[in-house]
């Protein structure tokens, strides 16, 4: 695809744009702290960001935005059924023990009787374009390329705040390269007040005005200026709503529940919970962290995710909802199942069957056709914090790794939050409804279509997935796994969980698949389809490092916030985008780990 202007650019042009725009970025606050000073804020640079907005399919970009709403309402649908969520991350649940603790805290609170009806997803859905392999020889071929699902994130969907600065630093830079007639080929963004109005919005439904909003964050976090952003968009929607930043240990000290299941921190009533950390087995690190999860999952307060919302996140859901019907079981309008399946990539289950054999060894003959990824995504109760504090919101920005919980403290904080009346951002089904596993299995014959009875709406989900197989120890998980032992090139092996990172590419995957061939261990992962998204030229700041024309891939993330209840939706819409891109020789595409920047589209 051809760039928004022509490359290379003459070095001294280069160099002057170069330090322009390292001085707008430090600015308009396009900034990170630094690796050796990950808790100050004394010091910092730049963010990785792209000098030039990326070139990126008109049409495939509004594909993606207009199936947001769909996607929003499908895993709505999948986070609030237990049967589906059960039946689709037994094996997960049987291997991962990250998801099995996650499992059995949307267990207790389900039995306890869930104290907060009320749900708020923050949700990005990514997508790659896909060309299928082929060549672009004119500009018209662009009408060819396709576009993928790669995964639906339910917990800690970052950079938003940032994504926004550098798009006005696109604007920015063309206008200044007398390039004025190109802006209106860069799409306006509304991510930072989109989400942030979500979570005002929450808020406003718990209904108490001297609640607090709980962002749970990483005790070291290099990305808290991104996540401030979205503090500052709540304070200009509602300055009178007040934001808490705290990590597991912090909630487990000085939290607990009243009788009537209040979370209260520091004196304040907790209202949301929007998780920024806890997607990760590394954020629970204590025993502790867990119980402050589940004291969060059984509290009053709205949780983003809830415990239900962050296990449909999982690949295994994905997968699922790749079959034929799955998609279908869930939503209605026949076009809707369209637009969803049109997205979907192939997803492959690894279960000790026929099915995750033949998948294992498909991967194994061509694993540069795969990535294997793991299969774990990235109550009645109001919170208070010890200072007295009502938690309104609790906004994870961690706590969906297990390395977010280090200790049972980080877990009996999670489960406190759960607990809680505050609204949690995701709660503890959003959070399990995000798992590789659910995303697997919605794209499964009949799956979204139990959850959305739109066609139209199927349709528009089903067209964005990419093939994505189980590795059950059953046929279909063999099969599987015997497409990807023959072909490893041509699939990812991915956890089950969310997070980002961990994903296993070419001869690797075939590696892997044959250390985990007759053990239980291979359910947890997902097979998925590679997509082949089209190259380009452009240059990536990144601190102290040389600036030079680069061979790029991109990844759009399109974000979306949905508020509503079991059998009622308050709100759903589509709230802007994130386009992230990375040089062509990286398979790994986090900017957070190091390994993409931040872009945005120059739609073509």
């Amino acid at each position: 695809m051809e760039p928004c202007i022509p490359l290379p650019v003459k070095e001294d042009e280069l160099q002057e744009l170069v330090s322009m725009a390292k001085d707008w970025a430090l600015t308009h606050g396009i900034t990170m702290r630094t690796a050796d000073r990950p808790t100050s804020s004394e010091v910092t640079n730049y963010a990785p960001f792209l000098l030039l907005p990326s070139p990126f399919p008109e049409r495939l970009f509004h594909q993606a935005c207009a199936v947001q709403q769909d996607f929003n309402l499908l895993y709505h649908r999948v986070a609030h059924d237990h049967d589906f969520l059960q039946s689709t991350l037994q094996s997960a649940i049987k291997v991962d023990d990250f998801t099995k603790r996650l499992w059995d805290i949307y267990e207790t609170v389900r039995k306890e009787g869930i104290k907060q009806p009320v749900s708020l997803a923050i949700n990005r859905n990514d997508f790659m374009t896909d060309s299928q392999g082929r060549t672009l020889s004119t500009p018209e071929d662009v009408n060819t390329l396709g576009i993928k699902e790669i995964e639906f994130n339910t917990i800690a969907s970052s950079f938003a705040g940032l994504e926004t600065q550098v798009g006005l630093f696109h604007r920015f830079i063309l206008e200044r390269c007398g390039l004025a007639d190109k802006v209106i080929k860069l799409p306006a963004n509304t991510c930072v007040p989109g989400i942030a109005g979500g979570m005002v919005q929450a808020w406003k439904l718990y209904g108490n005005t001297e609640a607090v909003i709980l962002f749970l964050t990483e005790t070291v976090s290099r990305n808290i200026f991104d996540q401030r952003w979205l503090e500052w968009g709540i304070y200009e929607i509602n300055s009178k709503v007040k934001v808490l930043r705290r990590s597991f240990d912090q909630v487990y000290r000085k939290s607990q529940l009243t009788e009537d299941n209040k979370l209260i921190l520091e004196g304040h009533e907790v209202a949301v919970v929007y998780f920024r950390c806890g997607y990760s087995p590394n954020d629970y690190i204590t025993e502790e962290d867990w119980t402050t999860r589940l004291r969060i999952e059984r509290s009053t307060a709205i949780k983003c995710p809830n415990i239900y919302y962050h296990l449909a996140g999982a690949k295994k859901v994905q997968q699922e909802l790749g079959r034929p019907g799955v998609v279908e079981r869930f939503i209605q309008d026949s076009e809707a199942v369209k637009r969803i399946r049109a997205t979907f990539a192939g997803m492959y289950s690894l279960e000790r069957d026929a099915e995750g054999d033949a998948a294992v060894a498909m991967a194994m003959e061509n694993p540069f056709k795969y990535v294997l990824k793991p299969q774990r995504e990235g109550g009645a109760r109001v919170l208070y914090f010890s200072e007295g504090h009502e938690v309104a919101v609790v906004y994870f920005r961690c706590g969906y790794s297990p390395n977010d919980y280090i200790t049972e403290e980080d877990w009996t904080t999670r489960l406190r939050i759960e607990r809680s009346t505050a609204i949690k951002c995701p709660n503890i089904y959003y959070h399990l409804a995000g798992a590789k596993k659910v995303q697997q299995e919605l794209g499964r014959p009949g799956v979204v279509e139990r959850f959305i009875q739109d066609s139209e709406a199927v349709k528009r989900i089903r067209a964005t997935f990419a093939g994505m197989y189980s590795l059950e120890r059953d046929a279909e998980g063999d099969a599987a796994v015997a497409m990807a032992m023959e072909n490893p090139f041509k699939y990812v092996l991915k956890p089950q969980r969310e997070g980002g990172g961990n994903n296993y590419f070419g001869e690797d995957v075939r590696k892997v698949l044959e250390r985990v061939l007759d053990s239980d261990e291979r359910m947890a992962y997902i097979l998925m389809e590679r997509i082949h998204p089209v190259p380009f030229q452009n240059y990536v700041l990144r601190a102290e490092s040389p600036v030079q024309p680069n061979t790029m891939l991109s990844e759009l993330g399109v974000y979306g916030v949905l508020i509503g209840t079991s059998d009622r939706i308050i709100t759903n819409k589509q709230c802007g985008h994130l386009l992230r891109t990375k040089t062509s020789d990286t398979n790994e595409g986090g900017v957070a780990t190091g390994y993409s920047a931040i872009d945005s589209p120059y739609l073509v």
